[in-house]
């Protein structure tokens, strides 16, 4: 994506680009069933130089659609990555222009909850599954077993 591309020597004098952008998910390239993203993800980046050092700082809001943990339907689950910040040592770009996509798609996949429960966190399906989880324990009880690993040490 040509949009998504910094121009290195255009930061040399203190300069600060900004980047917003409305992007289709398709470049996720989610090939997973279960894991969809149909809304389109909302970018602002500002990428500066620090000393030797690419800094980057990303902003991402979009919305996944993953399973119910419970029930299997579809749960629509907002992503929001505020204030993420990435460096890299200018030596360690190759060229003169870095492109900031992979990164994108890393943010966003890293923000994406593993499990989504309908409703809130309260599938009504839960109370038909309640007789096959385990049992909560009590947090009152007291602990049997106390180990001071390090009593010993002077």
């Amino acid at each position: 994506m040509e949009n998504l591309k910094i121009y290195i020597d255009r930061l040399k004098n203190g300069d600060t680009v900004k980047i917003e952008e409305t992007l289709q998910p398709d470049f996720l390239a989610i090939e997973d069933d279960e894991l969809l993203f149909e809304d389109p993800i909302q970018l602002k980046a500002e990428a500066y130089l620090a000393d030797e050092h690419l800094v980057i700082q990303l902003n991402i809001t979009t919305t996944a659609y993953l399973p119910c943990s419970i029930c299997n339907d579809p749960v629509s689950t907002p992503i929001s990555a505020k204030n993420i910040y990435l460096t890299y040592p200018l030596s360690e770009i190759k060229s003169a222009i870095f492109d900031l996509t992979e990164q994108v798609r890393e943010t966003t996949l890293l923000q994406t909850p593993l499990f989504a429960e309908c409703n809130e966190g309260k599938c009504p399906e839960r109370e038909t599954i309640k007789k096959f989880l385990k049992a909560e324990e009590n947090p009152a009880a007291p602990c049997q077993t106390i180990n001071f690993p390090f009593a010993d040490l002077k």
